[in-house]
């Protein structure tokens, strides 16, 4: 018969209960504190206490106050103290109640990182602020470089915010802007912006859609110098005619080009064959690597001019550089033959 293995024996058991006697008796006398991953926090934001307690340090080892068994941290057992939290939620009001996800506190408030640390303290780069309705994208740093702090933008201790707050700062980076800005579209700046440089609740569509190659546009692509008013949305306000036009088109690109790309262009008129010498149709660029203007057919064809000119004045063609004047399809025996 094998010996049992030391773990599995009479003895082992009896170890195994006394071990399991000496945990329970301790948690039931001391709490959960031999679980602990590290001491709670002791520092606290308000004079008056919590349920009878100043900081989570009062209730250290009554783990059950805020975990649920099995399952850690529950935001019903959080709110059971935080009652100011809990109506804020329910009346989605104050900072709690903007958020998308209340429930989940520990996306924020992490506590058993020592007795003198701050849990209500957020850093901008953990915050979700854009669930408020504004992201800090581009209010990371401030003109100086300095990064901005929550007490920057939120003054107050219930994180009240006053957007004279956006001109007094904006007007410290360019006062000239900020008084016109503001005497053109009033002081409500959260109507329109929401941080990220975008337009809230502006329909732009309705003046100038943003569409195709224009909707990953910057607004300081179209609007330089911060003009906002005034803009013509014709093509040629922003983008000059190309050398390759030659003035031959005019100014009403929309007939050519999309807002997808410049290229390819949709042809309203073109007399000689796009698939010539191809079954798919050529570039543009082979006939014509000048302008739109002018074409030569010796990019594909292996012409010798001098023998071109002679084959065509032994015909009595004299205006042999003009090919599809007589060769309007590209076909070699076709059209009326001149000596013009």
């Amino acid at each position: 018969m094998k010996k049992p293995l030391g773990c599995l024996s009479l003895t082992g058991f009896i170890a195994a209960f006394i071990v399991l006697v000496a945990v329970l008796g301790y948690t039931l006398l001391n709490g959960g504190g031999l679980f602990s991953p590290g001491p709670v926090t002791a520092a606290s934001s308000r004079g008056t206490p919590l349920e009878g307690y100043r900081s989570h340090a009062d209730f250290e080892n009554r783990c059950t106050l805020c975990h649920a068994p099995w399952r850690g941290p529950d935001p019903l057992r959080c709110v059971a103290c935080h009652t100011n939290v809990r109506d804020q939620i329910a009346d989605h009001g104050g900072l709690h109640g903007r958020l998308e996800n209340p429930d989940r506190c520990t996306l924020c408030h992490t506590d058993h990182r020592g007795r003198e640390a701050n849990i209500t303290a957020i850093s901008i780069a953990d915050f979700p602020h854009q669930e408020v309705g504004f992201s800090l994208i581009r209010h990371r740093r401030q003109a100086d470089g300095q990064p901005f702090t929550c007490a920057d933008c939120h003054p107050s201790a219930d994180y009240a915010f006053d957007q004279v707050l956006c001109e007094s700062c904006h007007a410290d980076l360019d006062r000239g802007f900020t008084t016109q800005h503001v005497a053109d579209f009033g002081r409500d700046c959260l109507s329109c912006h929401d941080g990220t440089g975008a337009m809230a609740g502006f329909d732009h569509a309705a003046l100038f859609p943003l569409e195709g190659a224009h909707a990953d546009l910057a607004c300081t692509d179209c609007h330089v110098n911060r003009q906002f008013k005034g803009l013509s949305s014709d093509c040629v306000a922003c983008h000059e005619e190309p050398d390759i036009h030659r003035g031959q088109f005019g100014t009403d690109c929309a007939a050519c080009h999309s807002t997808e790309a410049w290229t390819p262009a949709r042809l309203r008129e073109h007399t000689f064959p796009l698939n010539h010498g191809s079954r798919t149709e050529v570039e543009c660029q082979v006939c014509h690597p000048a302008n739109y203007v002018t074409y030569t057919c010796y990019n594909c064809h292996e012409h010798d001019p001098a023998k071109v000119e002679q084959e065509h004045r032994e015909e009595g063609i004299r205006n042999f550089e003009n090919c599809v004047e007589c060769h309007p399809t590209g076909r070699e025996e076709e059209g009326e033959r001149g000596d013009d």
